[in-house]
């Protein structure tokens, strides 16, 4: 059995610092993550890091709270802070669309360092935008509304056809019970946020 010799610290760092220094030097890698291919971003968990594309449909499809999670871990790579989880689900309460809730994150700020792209997002969210414009918005928003009530009323047969085939009309009651309960708590927590700011 032999005898292990102490370290000495500051000798292994000089050691390690002349080979550091010995290599070659490294070649200049892309500013930023490294995306994964196309493929493999497909793969990727909804969540995951790298993965840098969705399309769409992977967002409006998920609702309430899943939905505002769903963004936040997909174009801000984390999980929603309490303000952010309370204003996105405000805004999902009082009937914003999911289209300009995901535009505002992906184009903010933070939401642009990543530059995850979301197919379908951007000319949708250009739309959006422009329907918010005094007078012509609201002209371009009802010839846009007019153009799509056929599909409309067959979204709204459709959903018709599956309230039915899934529950009763308790089951809308207890949904709106929730809203209700949610808004309250919502105001709650704006009222103790509000008197914790002013004191």
């Amino acid at each position: 059995m032999t005898a292990e010799r102490p370290i000495d610290h500051d000798t292994l760092r000089r050691e390690i610092r002349a080979e550091a220094e010995a290599l070659p030097p490294a070649r200049s890698a892309p500013a930023g993550p490294v995306a994964p291919a196309p493929a493999a971003n497909a793969a990727l968990p909804y969540d995951h890091p790298q993965r840098t594309s969705y399309a769409l449909g992977d967002f409006v499809n998920v609702h309430n709270e899943a939905f505002v999670e769903m963004a936040y871990r997909c174009l801000l790579k984390r999980a929603p802070d309490p303000n952010g989880m309370l204003e996105l689900m405000e805004r999902l309460v009082d009937g914003d669309s999911k289209i300009a809730i995901l535009g505002d994150v992906r184009w903010s700020r933070e939401g642009r360092g990543f530059g995850v792209h979301v197919a379908g997002l951007a000319w949708r969210y250009r739309f959006w935008r422009v329907t918010r414009w005094p007078v012509v918005g609201g002209i371009v928003e009802r010839l846009a509304l007019v153009a799509e009530l056929p599909q409309i009323a067959r979204e709204q047969r459709r959903l018709g056809q599956a309230l039915a085939r899934h529950g009763d009309a308790a089951n809308g009651d207890d949904l709106v019970a929730e809203l209700r309960a949610l808004r309250d708590e919502v105001a709650a927590l704006r009222a103790a946020h509000k008197a914790r700011d002013d004191s």
